[in-house]
């Protein structure tokens, strides 16, 4: 008996195939995002004026932006309550009847 360390066998050709998957894949990502790192460059500089004086400013555009969603704000929380409520009706537990809901027979 010989306390022989055994090296492993060299990675058979179907790892190669692997490899080349592997690598293309992460081309595919790598182009994914240098495109999505274009889109936001035009982005910034499309919300980003040029001169102080050509268009609202960042922080006008963003204030801007929270009142929009801050006017949203009643429809956004009658659609999470109407998905939770379809969620447990789906998954089969007792929903409690909205008020004004007639109940039925």
């Amino acid at each position: 008996m010989t306390d022989q360390i055994q090296t492993p066998d060299p990675a058979p050709e179907t790892d190669l195939s692997d490899r080349e998957i592997l690598l293309s894949r992460l081309d595919e990502q790598d182009e994914e995002i240098r495109f999505i790192n274009e889109k936001l460059s035009i982005l910034i500089e499309l919300l980003t004026p040029s001169e102080k004086g050509d268009g609202p400013t960042l922080d006008d555009i963003l204030a801007r932006l929270v009142e929009l969603l801050r006017d949203q704000e009643p429809v956004i929380k009658r659609i999470d309550h109407t998905t939770a409520r379809n969620n447990d009706l789906l998954e089969g537990r007792i929903v409690l009847p909205k008020a004004g809901d007639t109940p039925r027979s």
